[in-house]
Order: C-alpha cells, then sequence, then structure tokens
C-alpha cells in the first residue's frame, strides 16, 4: 500500500513539475517607438537607444501635461505541453510591468509611490522550435503627476519587470529591464505649430518627438 502511495506522489509531483517553467520564460528585449502610423509593432525595426522626457510640456488642446509612454518588445521562450486531453497551457498573457524609477547614482526616486505596477496587455503565444514569440505591451511608464518629483534631475533609470499569466495558470516575472530616460524642461516643446503638425504627433513631448504647446491655425467651429 506504501509503495503505491509513493510511486502516486512521484507521478503527481511530475505533471505538476511539467506545468512549471522558470521566470526566464519571459524577457523584455527593447523599447519601440511608434511608427508613421502612431502604432506599435513587433515587427518593425527601429529601436530606441534611450529616452527622453519633457517635464514641462503641456497638451495644446487640454493644457495637460502628458504621461511617458513606454511600450516594451517582451519575448517568450515558453514551448508547448499540451496533451492529447489537454489544451495548451503555455500560452501567456502579459498584464502588467512592475516599474521603479532610479536615480544616476542607484537609488530610488523619493517623494512619489516607488515601485509601482502599471497595467498592460499582450499574448504571446508558444514558441516553435528554436524561435521566440514577440509582443509589443505599451503602457504607462512615467504618471504625468511624478513630473514634480523629477524637477532638477537629469535623468533617470527605469527598472521594468514584466508579469504575465500562462494560460495554465503559472505566474511568470522577466528580469529587470534597464530603460534610461534623459529628464528635461522645454527641450521638445514647441511654441507654436500647425494644427496640422498637432494631429500628427504621436508621443509629443518624449523620445525626441517635440510638442505643440499653442496651434496657429483656428479651430473649425462647433456648429
Amino acid at each position: 500500500m506504501s509503495r503505491f502511495i509513493l510511486v502516486a506522489m512521484m507521478m503527481a509531483v511530475t505533471v505538476a513539475g511539467c506545468n512549471r517553467f522558470p521566470d526566464n520564460g519571459l524577457q523584455i528585449r527593447a523599447n519601440l517607438p511608434p511608427d508613421d502610423s502612431c502604432l506599435f509593432s513587433a515587427d518593425q525595426d527601429i529601436r530606441l537607444l534611450r529616452g527622453s522626457y519633457d517635464i514641462s510640456y503641456r497638451n495644446a488642446l487640454s493644457g495637460e501635461p502628458s504621461d511617458y509612454i513606454i511600450a516594451p518588445l517582451v519575448e517568450s521562450y515558453l514551448i508547448s505541453n499540451a496533451l492529447e486531453f489537454q489544451a495548451e497551457q503555455n500560452n501567456l498573457q502579459v498584464d502588467n510591468f512592475d516599474i521603479t524609477i532610479l536615480l544616476p547614482d542607484g537609488s530610488p526616486l523619493e517623494g512619489v509611490v516607488n515601485p509601482y505596477r502599471v497595467d498592460t496587455t499582450a499574448i504571446l503565444e508558444i514558441t516553435e522550435g528554436n524561435s521566440v514569440t514577440q509582443e509589443v505591451a505599451a503602457a504607462i511608464g512615467i504618471p504625468s503627476s511624478y513630473q514634480s518629483a523629477l524637477v532638477g534631475i537629469p535623468s533617470v533609470i527605469l527598472s521594468i519587470r514584466a508579469g504575465g499569466t500562462t494560460s495554465g495558470g503559472f505566474s511568470q516575472r522577466s528580469a529587470p529591464f534597464r530603460w534610461p530616460v534623459d529628464i528635461c524642461e522645454d527641450c521638445l516643446s514647441l511654441p507654436v505649430c500647425t494644427l496640422e503638425l498637432f494631429l500628427e504627433q504621436c508621443l509629443p513631448g518624449q523620445d525626441g518627438s517635440p510638442g505643440c504647446l499653442s496651434i496657429a491655425d483656428p479651430l473649425p467651429a462647433t456648429p
């Protein structure tokens, strides 16, 4: 009887272990800029080397500050573990980023909630062969409410960890991806621009994209 119980326990551990993968099954490869259509795609070739964030920029229409947006390229290395009687368990939904803002000396930014978690969404299907599955997961990297805490700081590093859950219910958390961001005031702000240029801007006030503080063209009258 005891021998039967021992064999059953070994089988249970083996089956449970087949669904478990180390956290290096999920990684962040890069941070991507939007394309000419203001969309993010895992297929695009352009990569950002570092970010920039103008904390003085205000939207020309609303007058509101802008969040700093990130679009990490996330990768899954999880392989299929599907059985004849069981659906695929290793498709992965990335649904959050844990972010810590670090100062140039490596210490965390103070005066705000730090670290913090932001929502995102991306579905990474299982990998096949030696390939990896890639997708883009966009999110708020630095909330605009943190701008006052960033005044006078030349640069920060965002330590970003992606998190998600497999379709089998197992959690994954990536290693930290460190993203440098230069902080400035009025470096990416245009005093005035045309309405056409304003409407073409994807992420004004960040990553080298200037933002309009005012619009020269009269806006169409509201009927």
